[in-house]
């Protein structure tokens, strides 16, 4: 399956778009960089890189409509780098080929190497796998995993700037709290006085 192909089985799954202002549009054409769509109102056209659609879970589901990929799965994200680590989740078919193109991506594949082997019986129970051929393993730590990890990292980083931010907010009011002090003292030595 080319692209093109994908993004026609793609719209007569409900794969639709917008333009900018939300005006209806009329899908156009595909190359493998970019989608054509053309606004009903005034019969102009804009293009859609690939790499947006790619990325829309709406394109996905569309597909897999299309396709047949309609039914739940288990996902899971597997990692033995050291220590084995995992993810698990529910989801549906569309998903599980959503992550495998990404992950066909991040192996150094084109969409066209990913697309290419699918046809419209690709299914879930033909038990096909849509790796590209040239990716006979699976890199690890997944694509997924990475950004997992990374977003784990910032939010620690994140904490610990709030804690530090925290620290830094005790001290001012316990400094203020001695300076009104010393003023209070103040005050009531000078009364004394008059």
């Amino acid at each position: 399956m080319t692209i093109q192909e994908a993004m026609i089985k793609a719209v007569a799954g409900g794969y639709h778009i917008h333009g900018s202002d939300g005006m209806d549009t009329d899908y156009a054409g595909a190359t493998n960089d970019y989608s054509a769509w053309t606004r009903k109102d005034n019969a102009s056209s804009f293009l859609v890189p690939m790499e947006e659609t790619f990325l829309d879970p709406q394109f996905w589901q569309a597909l897999g409509r299309t396709l047949g990929w309609s039914a739940g799965c288990d996902l899971v994200i597997t990692c033995v780098q050291g220590v084995e680590e995992y993810q698990r989740g529910r989801g549906y078919y569309w998903m599980y080929q959503w992550h495998c193109f990404i992950q066909a991506i991040a192996d150094g594949h084109t969409p066209e190497a990913f697309f290419a082997p699918l046809t419209a019986s690709s299914t879930r129970s033909s038990g096909t796998k849509h790796w590209p051929k040239a990716s006979k393993t699976r890199p690890c730590p997944s694509l997924l995993f990475l950004l997992v990890a990374e977003t784990r990292q910032r939010a620690q980083h994140v904490c610990e700037a709030a804690a530090g931010a925290q620290e830094v907010a005790k001290e001012i009011v316990q400094r203020s709290r001695r300076a009104r002090h010393r003023r209070r003292g103040m005050t009531c030595s000078m009364g004394e006085r008059l």
